[in-house]
């Protein structure tokens, strides 16, 4: 018998991107996170149980999140500071999400989309059984295709498109945008976006916005590695 219990009030988490992630966790635990991504290790900050979570690559390479008990947040915070992290922003944040090409529910994704319309593979079985929605993946994989997919955008010039703009081709809507921004790291505006299987990555199409049809090539996701 397995009781759910949801105890995130009880919890804060705080995540160390970049290069020195790894090391920055362990100049303030002195523990080293696990290799193997969502795999843990218990560790200490300051006399306080944390745990060291390895991260799955959701806004960078390398990833490592410090739980920690909601009443140490403040501590862990700067603590992190102290060790030689710097804060981001939700515009840096949001700019690292979608040049990694991680959807976020309710935004780029919801429950009428569809597992291999995404770039999920490294979340999909193709040998576990009986797990909701596994009939679909395997159909999918042996009898046919999806027609769409989760692709970048890489727009020309400086305008950021809105969520909801339709991706054009030959005068025909081929896709839909899901969400956009300026890229801090690529120094251009990039956008997540449904695109129809004919159009593969290299593809040029347009943007349609109310400032006019925004050029683009379509590309493969992450946008940067």
């Amino acid at each position: 018998k397995v009781t759910l219990e949801d105890v995130s009030g009880r919890h804060a988490l705080l995540m160390l991107i970049g290069p020195a992630a790894d090391d920055t966790a362990k100049r303030l635990t002195g523990a080293v996170a696990p290799e193997a991504a969502w795999s843990h290790v218990t560790a200490s900050l300051d006399g306080v149980d944390v745990r060291l979570v390895r991260g799955g690559g959701e806004l960078d390479a390398r990833e490592v999140w410090l739980l920690t008990p909601a009443t140490e947040r403040e501590r862990a915070w700067k603590g992190a500071i102290g060790a030689g992290a710097r804060p981001l922003g939700a515009a840096a944040v949001e700019s690292l999400r979608i040049e990694r090409g991680t959807p976020r529910f309710g935004a780029d994704v919801d429950a009428s989309v569809l597992l291999p319309e995404i770039p999920a593979e490294r979340f999909i079985s193709h040998t576990k059984g009986c797990y909701p929605g596994q009939e679909v993946v395997v159909r999918i994989r042996d009898r046919g295709h999806v027609n769409r997919h989760l692709r970048g955008l890489l727009l020309d010039g400086d305008l950021v498109p809105p969520p909801g703009a339709e991706v054009v081709a030959d005068d025909a809507v081929v896709g839909q945008v899901t969400s956009a921004t300026l890229s801090l790291g690529l120094g251009r505006p990039i956008a997540l976006a449904f695109v129809r299987r004919q159009h593969a990555p290299g593809a040029r199409v347009g943007v349609r916005t109310a400032r006019g049809t925004l050029p683009a090539t379509v590309s493969d996701l992450p946008l940067s590695r």
